[in-house]
C-alpha cells in the first residue's frame, strides 16, 4: 500500500469501515455509516477512495499486504527453512475458513456487483496481485534452495489461489459443511511446494 494509505486518518476509515460490515454487512454500510463512525467528512474519505466499494476492495488489499509483510519478516528473520514462512502463509490465510470474516463477506459482496465495468476491474486487478504475490513468495523460497526449481511458479500459484476461492465460497455456500482445515490446506501446500 502507498504511504498515503499508512496515516491515521486512513488507518481509522478502514477500521471503521470494517466494524461496520461485521455489524450490518457490506449491502446496508452506507457512506454515511462509515462517515459518523470515522468522524471523517465525505470530503475527506473522498481523498482515499472514489467510492464505498473501492474502500471495501482496499480491505482485502490490506490483508495481503499484512501477509506479504510477515512473510517477507520471516525470511529476513528465519533459517533458510521452507516451514517458517509457509507457517506464516497459512496462519495469515486462516481467515478464508470463516464464514464472518469481513474479508470473505467483501469477496462475496463484490463479486455480486462484478458486472459494474470498475468493480470488474478492480477484482481482475486483485485476482492478478494475488497471483503475483504468490508466485513472488513461491520464487523466494526457490532462491533459497527450500523449492525446487522445477517448480513452475507462476502455475502454483494459481492453483493457490483458486484453492483460497473454493474455500472463500465454500464458507459463504455451506459454512457446516465438513472441509479442509487450515492445517490441511497448509499440508497440501507443503507437499506441493516440495515436490515439485
Amino acid at each position: 500500500m502507498s504511504s498515503i494509505h499508512q496515516n491515521p486518518s486512513f488507518q481509522l476509515l478502514l477500521t471503521a469501515t470494517e466494524e461496520l460490515i461485521l455489524e450490518k454487512g457490506c449491502q446496508q454500510t452506507t457512506l454515511q455509516d462509515i462517515m459518523k463512525r470515522s468522524g471523517l467528512s465525505k470530503g475527506a474519505i473522498y481523498h482515499y477512495v472514489k467510492s464505498k466499494d473501492e474502500l471495501f476492495g482496499l480491505l482485502l488489499q490490506r490483508r495481503l499486504a499484512a501477509i506479504s509483510q510477515q512473510f517477507y519478516q520471516t525470511v529476513k528473520e528465519g533459517g533458510g527453512e521452507l516451514t517458517g514462512p509457509l507457517g506464516i502463509i497459512s496462519q495469515g490465510l486462516g481467515h478464508i475458513h470463516d464464514p464472518r470474516d469481513v474479508t470473505n463477506l467483501i469477496l462475496i459482496y463484490l463479486l455480486s456487483k462484478r458486472e459494474d465495468p470498475v468493480i470488474g476491474d478492480m477484482l481482475a486487478k486483485m485476482h492478478e496481485e494475488s497471483i503475483q504475490t504468490s508466485k513472488e513468495w513461491i520464487e523466494v523460497g526457490q532462491r533459497a534452495g527450500v523449492i525446487p526449481d522445477t517448480l513452475d511458479a507462476e502455475k502454483v500459484a494459481i492453483f493457490f489461489t483458486i484453492i483460497t476461492y473454493g474455500i472463500r465460497m465454500k464458507t459463504q455456500i455451506a459454512p457446516n459443511a465438513s472441509g479442509l482445515t487450515v492445517d490441511e490446506v497448509h499440508q497440501i501446500m507443503y507437499q506441493t511446494l516440495t515436490k515439485g
